[in-house]
């Protein structure tokens, strides 16, 4: 009896024993694959996307330097105060490489988005003219990764752009593919100076795009360039090289002469949803012009004609320019 009792006892103790050793054993095991060690730790970079996309209607991807904080300060109190919709109508981002960058210069990019919260800054990109084309591919990559978005505008920072004309002429133009810009169609390939294109050899032209002061990319084409991006030739000139990309996609080409995106600006007029070409002072009067009259341009003028595209004849064919007054 009282044999068997104590042998019963010391049993139990064991069994105990061992189970308290095999669970902090694993406790252990757990706690350890938990939390790697602080060498282990690695940052997180700033391309990487960490939790839900923010989510917006149109994302504007304003492309300047990582010197140009004050250029970025003319576009912040001008045209992206001129709509009154929040961020979940329209997005504005200011992409900008950091490859290379001194620690002088990435201190005052981190100040400038602890205040503004929008600079879209891409690791293992140099800025350079020459980088042009990788660029606006890398922020179409970028804006695939960390945002939901219908539709995308791609803007050079010396462009004016009246937001709430143009989300209200969005609407109207909206498709799943939509490529909307100012289209060219007969542009012959530049074979000299520093936009000099010598991968160039798929035609004697280059194949329609939208020129590059400003243009709209729905979200299926955006995506499509984000996932593909390792696969496209770079040209040189970053619109081109756009047009080209999308050529064999089934997009839907919208030619609008309200964007005035050319290499020089046609003059101004008050139909004008993007005006390319503008110094700082410029933004700043037609941002006065537009919040006090509601008007773009003090007085219309052209001093270059425009066109409306013709989808009738080749594009070789497609951009006759008339000097009539109502093509802005």
């Amino acid at each position: 009896g009282s044999g068997s009792d104590q042998l019963l006892v010391v049993a139990i103790a064991i069994c105990f024993c061992y189970g308290w050793i095999i669970f902090w054993t694993c406790s252990c095991d757990e706690s350890t694959k938990a939390a790697p060690t602080a060498a282990a730790v690695k940052a997180p970079s700033t391309t990487q996307a960490t939790g839900p996309k923010p989510s917006t209607f149109l994302l504007a991807t304003v492309l300047t330097s990582p010197g140009d904080s004050t250029l970025r300060i003319v576009i912040r109190d001008t045209w992206m105060r001129l709509s009154s919709k929040g961020k979940d109508t329209v997005t504005v981002i200011f992409p900008m490489g950091t490859g290379g960058l001194g620690p002088e210069e990435l201190e005052r990019l981190a100040k400038e988005q602890t205040e503004h919260g929008d600079l879209a800054l891409i690791d293992n990109l140099y800025e350079h003219y020459s980088n042009l084309t990788r660029k606006t591919l890398a922020t179409m990559v970028y804006a695939h990764e960390h945002y939901d978005f219908r539709f995308l505008l791609k803007v050079d920072s010396d462009s004016f752009v009246r937001l709430g004309a143009l989300l209200k002429s969005l609407r109207d133009v909206a498709h799943p593919r939509l490529y909307w810009g100012f289209l060219d169609g007969r542009a012959k390939p530049i074979r000299k100076g520093k936009w000099k294109e010598s991968d160039w050899i798929l035609c004697d032209r280059y194949l329609p795009y939208q020129l590059g002061g400003g243009y709209v990319l729905a979200y299926d084409l955006v995506e499509f360039l984000g996932r593909n991006s390792k696969l496209f030739t770079i040209y040189k000139n970053e619109d081109v090289a756009v047009g080209a990309w999308l050529a064999g996609v089934d997009v839907k080409y919208v030619h609008d002469p309200r964007f005035d995106t050319e290499f020089r600006s046609r003059g101004c007029s008050n139909q004008y949803l993007i005006t390319h070409k503008k110094s700082p002072a410029e933004i700043l009067q037609l941002y006065n012009n537009v919040a006090s009259t509601q008007r773009l341009c003090e007085k219309e003028f052209q001093v270059r004609g425009s066109y409306v595209y013709d989808w009738s004849g080749p594009p070789s064919e497609c951009c006759h320019r008339a000097n009539s007054s109502h093509i802005p």
